[in-house]
């Protein structure tokens, strides 16, 4: 039997889009969202009946929370890059199980926001 868990998070940060033609080349910072779906079978959860704890993604939360991105990522911090981070952090740690990411960039007034991970439908 397959099961897909979803949970979200939010933090507050800074960032700037290096060799950007536009505003977001300047210093600004978001309310960002990251959203993730797991996904993995019935014979993979622990003794107490977890696949995976919803805690795990606090953990990725308070790395970037109040964070100027550009200093603690080693990548130009767009939301294409960050859903590569995120995502490559969770199959580091929990290889067998698939992941979808989605970072939304602001929480008020628009949705734009980027996917990636394990093919799967949600």
């Amino acid at each position: 039997m397959d099961l897909t868990l979803y949970t979200e998070g939010f933090f507050d940060a800074a960032h700037f889009i290096k060799n950007h033609e536009g505003q977001c080349a300047l210093l600004h910072g978001h309310t960002w969202k990251v959203s993730v779906w797991i996904r993995g079978t019935r014979d993979m959860l622990d003794s107490k009946g977890i696949l995976w704890d919803f805690g795990n993604l606090k953990k990725i939360i308070q790395f970037f929370d109040h964070h100027n991105l550009n200093e603690i990522l080693p990548v130009n911090p767009t939301a294409e890059n960050l859903v590569i981070y995120i995502y490559e952090q969770l199959k580091k740690e929990y290889s067998y199980l698939l992941f979808k990411v989605r970072v939304y960039e602001s929480v008020v007034s628009k949705q734009s926001y980027c996917d990636g991970g394990d093919s799967f439908v949600v």
